[in-house]
């Protein structure tokens, strides 16, 4: 206890009701409102952040959707860890149960500017595809680093569909694709809001994904279908 620091001592659950990075040491930054992600068991553990200031915060996660098989329920607990700069860490879970599907964080009043970080991790299972979709909202005495993101899809991403096997693919913050097995590519904006995007290769592949943190590049329509799954490293 007494290496915690004090939020990590304060950090409560309050009640139960109803872009994420996967590596621990790049989380991807919180934006005001709430931040959606998919918990996936066969990707790993999602990392975001913000910045508690001078005065009080509050985290909210929720399990929105629970990963099915065959239409029955699963055991998909996901486990939120909430760290700060000086070591403190919190956790808490949420489930598919009636009363499990939210939590809550609260810190009382701070003196200074910190660094949080919050974790979002499925359950411990490589077999099968388990987690769900689910929400964060940071509100009170808090600053957001958006600015600092930006394009999400730049980064690497393990290819899962097309004519060809691209492999590793990397897509670039000029527009650029780069595949492992030689295969070039280009994308672009279409809902930046939304975090639409049109992809094109040259072996004349062509569709659109929507980019969901820590999860990868879905199709729009259907998010549970990975186009191009996020790399953990």
């Amino acid at each position: 206890m007494k290496n915690l620091s004090i939020l990590a001592i304060i950090l409560m659950s309050v009640g139960i009701g109803s872009a994420q990075s996967l590596k621990p040491d790049n989380p991807y930054p919180l934006r005001s409102g709430i931040n959606q992600g998919t918990s996936d068991s066969l990707v790993g553990t999602h990392y975001w952040y913000f910045y508690a200031t001078p005065g009080t915060s509050r985290i909210t996660v929720r399990l929105r959707t629970a990963t099915t098989l065959y239409g029955a329920a699963l055991n998909n607990t996901l486990t939120i860890t909430v760290r700060d700069e000086r070591g403190g860490r919190a956790v808490k879970t949420v489930n598919a149960s009636p009363n499990g599907r939210e939590t809550t964080f609260t810190a009382p009043k701070l003196d200074k500017r910190m660094k949080i970080v919050v974790s979002v991790a499925p359950p411990n299972q490589n077999l099968l595809r388990m987690g769900g979709d689910y929400e964060i909202e940071v509100s009170g005495d808090v600053d957001f680093d958006g600015a600092s993101a930006g394009e999400p899809i730049v980064r690497t991403f393990e290819a899962k569909t097309g004519y060809n096997s691209y492999g590793a693919v990397k897509f670039l913050a000029d527009g650029t694709i780069e595949s492992s097995n030689g295969y070039r590519g280009t994308w672009k904006v279409f809902d930046k809001e939304n975090r639409i995007y049109t992809v094109t290769m040259n072996d004349g592949f062509k569709t659109s994904v929507q980019y969901i943190p820590g999860y990868g590049l879905v199709k729009p329509s259907e998010p549970n279908l990975i186009e191009f799954q996020e790399l953990r490293r």
